[in-house]
Formats: structure tokens, sequence, C-alpha cells
């Protein structure tokens, strides 16, 4: 999103004579996460609906107990997450961004591990144990 912003915002500047005026959404507001969560809820109630329709019995209602974020980066993935509080869950990983032994000091995770792969057996076992 910021590369893209700033070749737009380039290309507008060089080409009128007022320049680009926006307002940006992303990562850490809890807007986000919150908006995320709106429309895993709609996708939810519409599977239901449908099958409910096609008489595959009750499917109830699911509201979300948790809602995983995993990323590698603190400032945004986690400090987003841990913004939005709940249902969000906030897994760092060390993939990227975030190298540390330690949980990040400033924007600590909920849990930390190694890799995604460690994130999504973590969320899996934790989920179908449940």
């Amino acid at each position: 999103m910021g590369a893209f912003r700033i070749a737009l915002e380039a290309i507008f500047n060089r080409i009128h004579p007022k320049a680009l005026e926006y307002t940006s959404f992303g990562k850490p507001s809890p807007s986000v996460f919150k908006n995320a969560e709106t429309i895993l809820s709609q996708l939810v109630s519409s599977l239901h609906h449908h099958l409910e329709a096609g008489n595959h019995g009750d499917a109830g209602s699911h509201p979300f107990k948790t809602l995983y974020m995993i990323g590698d980066n603190p400032s945004v993935d986690i400090n987003g997450a841990r913004q939005a509080g709940h249902p969000w869950f906030s897994i760092l990983t060390r993939t990227g961004v975030f190298k540390g032994k330690e949980n990040h000091a400033k924007f600590p995770a909920d849990l930390v591990v190694d890799t995604v792969e460690e994130a999504v057996d973590f969320l899996l076992t934790k989920e179908c144990s449940s």
C-alpha cells in the first residue's frame, strides 16, 4: 500500500496543480480488524444460509470465539490486533520484520513462534481440541 500510494501521489502531483489529498486506512487501525471481523461474519452467515437452504440440517449461529492475526511486524500486525481487542489473538512470527528471541517489548504478542507453519499448527491444535 505504501509504495503504490507514493507512486500515485508522485504522478498525480506532477500533472495536477493541487496536491493529492488522501486518507489512508490500514493496519494497525482497529477499524481494519473490525472490518475483517464484519466481512468474516457475513461470509459465515452466507455459508450457513446456503447449508440450510440445501437441507443439510441446522447450521446454527457461530459467533467467533477467536480470530487469529499471524504476522511478523509487531508495530503493525500485533499492535493492530491488540488495539482491536477481543476476539483477536495475536501470533508473532520470526519470518520477516521480527527476528527477536523474546516477545516484542513494546507490542507483545499473545504467542511468538518461529514460522507461519508453527502458528497454523498452534491454532489448528487449539481449535480442533475445543
